[in-house]
């Protein structure tokens, strides 16, 4: 009997020595180095959805938003997440994806949750004057040709916010590559601090390609950004790790120059006293030295030839995301 104890527990103890990143790696979780050295617990790991539409039934298409969101999805997995990708849903199919954030990756604690979106936006204008936001299913009506059909598919950020507030995640950041309501979720803005303790508190924070009114080029020069961003060059403090914040601060700066003022990307944190006082944090595959020669040949072309849409007329008289295609006829499609 002792022997084979003894035996079984050789055996443990060399599959310990032999696999031991196989069998603990899901244990060790996400850490990062404060400025001053502490380490800091973070995420079990990291999840995302990616909604990239551009097949609209009634809207004018955006024939890059699919390629933006698979490129989006593409750079997510290199840097460490497990990405979920819906490309063209219907209304029906956007909030079952959307559900599944909440009941199913949204349910650990520890972990770090982003939504990505690519598509249209719309505004609406409310009895007191302010504005609410939606993100546009692919089955959805004109606004101004059938408002019911309308509100009876497009998401609002009322939506997305209650959304926010029943995911129980630590750290939950959504970006939309669309243009919408000035007003979104009554956000408060933050300016980037150092990593500490109080990062790795609760958080939920938002970031849009523009404002309402605002043309968005299909050539989206957001994801660009976006995705130099998360890959370092948004590390505005340089101390090896890209906020939320300093994600948010970048994308503002650096695409308001490039649409030369056409687009104001917005960006802040919930208003709620539980949910405003930590930070998302992205960990680079490299130092944010070493990403500025990271652009490819094809987005350095982009960024240059940005076309200038300053001359933005009211948010009903022109899409929100710029189509280059327009629609004038359209034989209904399902996914």
């Amino acid at each position: 009997m002792k022997k084979r104890i003894a035996f079984l527990s050789l055996i443990f103890l060399l599959l310990f020595l032999v696999f031991p990143l196989s069998l603990f790696s899901t244990t060790r979780g996400i850490s990062v180095t404060a400025k001053k050295g502490q380490s800091l617990y973070l995420y079990k790991d990291y999840h995302a959805l990616v909604v990239g539409i551009s097949d609209y039934e009634k809207w004018p298409d955006l024939p890059s938003a699919a390629k933006d969101a698979r490129e989006v999805a593409s750079r997510l997995k290199e840097i460490g997440f497990e990405v979920r990708l819906a490309l063209d849903p219907s209304a029906k199919e956007l909030r079952k994806v959307l559900s599944n954030i909440v009941y199913e990756a949204g349910r650990e604690k520890n972990r770090a949750l982003l939504f990505y979106f690519a598509g249209h936006g719309e505004t609406l204008e409310l009895a007191d004057g302010t504005e609410l936001g939606y993100i546009v299913p692919g089955d959805c009506p004109l606004k101004n040709v059938d408002p019911i059909g309308f509100d009876s598919k497009a998401i609002s950020m009322k939506d997305m916010e209650v959304l926010a507030l029943k995911v129980k995640s630590k750290h939950f950041i959504m970006v939309f590559d669309s243009c919408f309501s000035g007003s979104l979720f009554n956000v408060v803005r933050a300016a980037p601090v150092d990593i500490s303790e109080k990062s790795a508190r609760p958080v939920r924070q938002f970031i849009t390609a523009g404002g309402a009114g605002e043309q968005v080029p299909d050539q989206s020069v957001f994801k660009v950004v976006f995705l130099q961003g998360i890959s370092g060059e948004a590390d505005l403090n340089a101390d090896g790790y890209v906020t939320g914040s300093e994600l948010g601060m970048h994308l503002q700066e650096k695409v308001v120059n490039y649409s030369r003022g056409g687009q104001h990307p917005q960006y802040g944190k919930i208003n709620n006293p539980k949910l405003d006082r930590g930070d998302f944090i992205f960990v680079p595959p490299q130092a944010p030295e070493k990403t500025n020669a990271a652009k490819t040949p094809s987005e350095e072309v982009m960024l240059k030839n940005i076309p200038d849409t300053r001359e933005s007329g009211p948010a009903e008289a022109q899409d929100d995301r710029m189509a280059s295609i327009p629609k004038t006829a359209r034989t209904p499609h399902h996914v």
